[in-house]
């Protein structure tokens, strides 16, 4: 990944390539996996831990996962993502990371982008799709607010650290929050751009929930690969919790089963009947399986909203 610069920027373009380069200058093995775990623990704190604790005093599950449309580096879909988490909600996730970053819309090699505009008449994220209600929706906050009249009761609470998180209701904080927490995850393999890959026949499963630094690291390596997962949310609190330690418990060691804890990210590729725990360890399994080429190279000097390739 090299950037290449454009003479077509705004000043927020100029501070992400900064930020890159720096980036890059300490993405470097020994490092690697110190600056992997200490961004994304910084994105999470911004956050304050959103998605790690479920709602107490929820129904049981819909009949149906929801279906969420999104990529992983892009604000609002963390936002929907945090909800999903707090409702203890499973969700099938289809990666929908751009082809490029020096022209907007682009579609012509996406796996799943051409979906969203023929499901929901437009190219945003993140989509939602509730085949338990007929629902289809963009816009992150009015899906929240969906979510939350749909599947929250109004005896469930909230935990104090989302409920702290949304500052408030001060939008801007909100946001600002949101847009950092991608800043520290520059890098185009890092839930941005695509990467071209192989399709898998079945989903794949992954285990986990939202305020973790490290089911991010696997979250983005899905998400550029566009590979589709159903995502069991398992926060703190979650019934899912007894069901992940009945059918993975021999891989817990010792000490997590006696005391009840589980261990995430956890993922199960069908494809070829393979379960592994260890964030390092998966991402690596998933660019050796499915990896089909390079990520796209461009560097946010080349971002721009315009429609048409910079030549």
């Amino acid at each position: 990944f090299r950037p290449r610069p454009s003479f077509v920027m705004f000043p927020l373009g100029w501070l992400m390539a900064g930020w890159q380069l720096l980036f890059l200058l300490c993405y470097r093995w020994p490092f690697k996996r110190i600056v992997d775990i200490l961004t994304t623990s910084i994105a999470t704190l911004l956050r304050l831990a959103s998605g790690r604790r479920c709602a107490t005093g929820l129904p049981p599950a819909p009949d149906k996962p929801l279906k969420l449309y999104e990529f992983e580096n892009c604000p609002f879909c963390r936002k929907v993502r945090e909800a999903i988490s707090v409702l203890d909600l499973d969700v099938i996730v289809y990666p929908c990371p751009r082809e490029t970053l020096k022209a907007y819309g682009v579609c012509e090699q996406s796996r799943w982008r051409p979906e969203v505009t023929k499901l929901g008449g437009k190219l945003s994220f993140p989509f939602l799709v509730d085949d338990n209600t007929g629902t289809a929706m963009n816009e992150s906050t009015d899906i929240v607010n969906y979510l939350f009249a749909t599947y929250k009761p109004k005896n469930a609470k909230l935990p104090l650290e989302y409920r702290i998180g949304q500052f408030g209701g001060v939008a801007t904080l909100h946001v600002i929050t949101l847009c950092l927490a991608s800043f520290w995850r520059p890098l185009p393999h890092m839930g941005t751009l695509r990467t071209p890959s192989r399709k898998p026949e079945k989903l794949l499963e992954l285990w986990g929930y939202e305020g973790s630094p490290v089911v991010r690291l696997v979250r983005e390596a899905l998400c550029t690969l566009e590979l589709p997962y159903l995502y069991h949310m398992m926060p703190y609190g979650s019934r899912k919790r007894q069901t992940y330690r009945n059918v993975f418990g021999m891989k817990l060691s010792t000490y997590r089963m006696y005391s009840g804890l589980c261990q995430v990210p956890l993922l199960v590729d069908p494809n070829t009947n393979t379960e592994l725990l260890d964030s390092s360890v998966i991402v690596e399994y998933l660019f050796r399986t499915y990896a089909a080429g390079p990520t796209t190279n461009d560097s946010f000097l080349n971002y721009t909203t315009k429609k048409t390739p910079q030549g």
